[in-house]
């Protein structure tokens, strides 16, 4: 049987480069978006809000959806569903010493980067970068986009 979860991370854009935490895995390193696993009782926004304080120290609001992308991983048989929020900084300062995973070696930083920088990096979810990248110079006009599975 298949692990399935929904992954809620935020865009966060400061002077039109994003929020990215620059994260470890056994798989090899890449950029995520702020975000993470839904706990128990908590909603998709409350899970957002809370993953971008514990990784970043940022207290957000979130504006809107803005894309929903299924990841299917054929060889760990696993599901995720993204569901990629717009958020607004509202107070705090950038940090990343209050999130959990830092014990286990999982976020090495915090920075912020152009669409067109990760591009050229290992970035996930990669399909969101055009629409993103557009909905940037829009400034996040358009309504929310489900984006094709990707499928490994």
């Amino acid at each position: 049987m298949a692990d399935k979860s929904i992954r809620p991370s935020v865009v966060i854009v400061k002077e039109g480069k994003i929020l990215v935490l620059k994260s470890k895995y056994s798989s090899g390193e890449f950029y995520l978006l702020p975000g993470g696993k839904i706990e128990n009782m908590e909603t998709t926004v409350e899970t957002a809000i809370r993953e971008v304080k514990e990784e970043t120290n940022y207290d957000i609001s979130i504006k809107k959806l803005l894309y929903l992308q299924e990841w299917i991983d054929k060889i760990r048989a696993k599901n995720v569903m993204y569901m990629v929020f717009l958020g607004e900084i509202n107070s705090g300062s950038e940090t990343h010493l209050n999130d959990p995973w830092l014990k286990e070696g999982k976020i090495e930083g915090i920075e912020w980067k152009s669409v067109e920088e990760l591009k050229d990096e290992e970035f996930h979810p990669k399909a969101i970068l055009p629409m993103l990248e557009e909905d940037i110079k829009n400034e996040f006009k358009n309504d929310a986009i489900y984006i094709d599975p990707e499928i490994s």
